[in-house]
């Protein structure tokens, strides 16, 4: 688990990001990204190995901001092992993507040594093939790795530090490769292993996350909506006649006439105007 002094502060000032528009930017922590953020520092700070399930809305940035810090941690650390599990080759080339440019954007003087890997991953250690100078000199020997859901074995035969799993509700046998992966995670505060997904209906992971809301397993639930992100909103068009359920969203969730049209929008453009889809995706 992170133990820099402030890994928020190491993020926002040294890693960059590719932003919505393929700009390369600094990254810069959004609502969602903070409350997670103040969530994994409670449960780090009070000496508890961070188990966390979290079920979020589309493009809130957790993956980003998951990735962002296990990044921070394993470059600053000795003998961190960080694995990323995405549920599909496409997002886990995205994601290791994403760490390669975390490293090729790092000031010089931040950037550890590293080993080239022909697989999807980052190896941070003396790349000299000079045992003398390695046994002396062996750099971090830390790293980082991207692989697909499905792959056998996964997780198995290593001391994982960190786990990402991205997108879980959507893996092939989700509790069967969880099994594996967690037997690899250590009982230590220093780890930390983070299952974030959107909805996919009624299927194990939902079964996971009964269990973590209840307090029957050893994960913490969070629940991260759609309203959290500032950009999720869009002037509505004059007086607008609002449905029951949005009025009562307004009095609930104290939802503002602007994010309620934006909703309304996404609703009927990309949910094909069905609000169950709007739910499971948001």
């Amino acid at each position: 688990m992170i133990d820099i002094k402030n890994p928020r502060e190491y993020c926002e000032n040294f890693i960059y990001i590719l932003d919505k528009k393929k700009q390369l930017v600094k990254l810069h922590f959004k609502p969602a990204q903070l409350k997670l953020y103040e969530i994994i520092k409670e449960e780090h700070d009070a000496g508890r190995p961070v188990r966390l399930l979290v079920l979020k809305g589309r493009q809130l940035g957790t993956s980003t901001e998951v990735e962002a810090l296990y990044f921070a941690d394993t470059v600053t650390r000795e003998n961190v092992y960080t694995i990323i599990v995405a549920h599909e080759e496409q997002a886990t080339s995205h994601l290791f993507e994403m760490n390669k440019i975390f490293y090729d954007n790092l000031p010089d003087a931040l950037k550890p040594m590293r080993k080239a890997s022909n697989a999807q991953e980052l190896v941070f250690e003396n790349p000299t093939k000079d045992p003398v100078v390695k046994k002396k000199y062996p750099g971090l020997r830390s790293r980082i790795r991207c692989v697909t859901a499905g792959g056998r074995g996964v997780g198995r035969g290593f001391t994982i530090t960190n786990f990402h799993g991205s997108e879980v509700a959507f893996w092939p046998k989700i509790m069967e490769l969880l099994l594996g992966i967690m037997q690899a995670v250590p009982n230590d505060p220093d780890t930390c292993v983070i299952l974030e997904t959107t909805a996919n209906g009624y299927n194990e992971y939902k079964d996971i996350w009964d269990g973590a809301v209840k307090g029957e397993n050893g994960f913490r639930a969070v629940f991260l909506p759609w309203f959290l992100d500032p950009d999720y909103v869009m002037d509505p068009p004059g007086v607008v006649k609002w449905s029951e359920e949005e009025i009562r969203l307004m009095q609930t969730l104290g939802l503002t006439e602007r994010q309620l049209w934006w909703r309304r929008g996404c609703i009927k453009t990309n949910c094909g105007g069905s609000e169950r889809l709007f739910r499971q995706e948001y």
